[in-house]
């Protein structure tokens, strides 16, 4: 359903789910048109937006430097008390962990 006039964006929405019917693609398009602020819900909270990537340009070098860090931790795990500082600084970051 939708209302005249469309925007560009609206168009752009319209579009990809008519071309496809991946929800991969058509999540990756709409991340490409809304930008990563908007992903993580905090654009209105001041997020910055990424300075050097781009989420759905860098998408293969993001998951190279996923599988190496993974790699890495592997290797040489953190430590209970490190692992308790970074979930307690990622609560105060995002609050990612109240929703659901």
């Amino acid at each position: 359903m939708y209302q005249s006039p469309l925007s560009e964006d609206a168009r752009s929405r319209l579009k990809a789910m008519t071309e496809t019917t991946d929800g991969f693609q058509i999540a990756e398009r709409d991340l490409d048109l809304r930008g990563p602020g908007d992903f993580f819900g905090t654009r209105q909270a001041g997020m910055p937006t990424f300075r050097l990537i781009d989420l759905v340009r860098d998408h293969r070098l993001l998951v190279l430097a996923q599988g190496e860090a993974a790699r890495t931790l592997d290797e040489s795990p953190p430590s209970a008390t490190a692992l308790a500082k970074l979930l307690e600084n990622w609560n105060t970051r995002f609050r990612l962990i109240e929703i659901g």
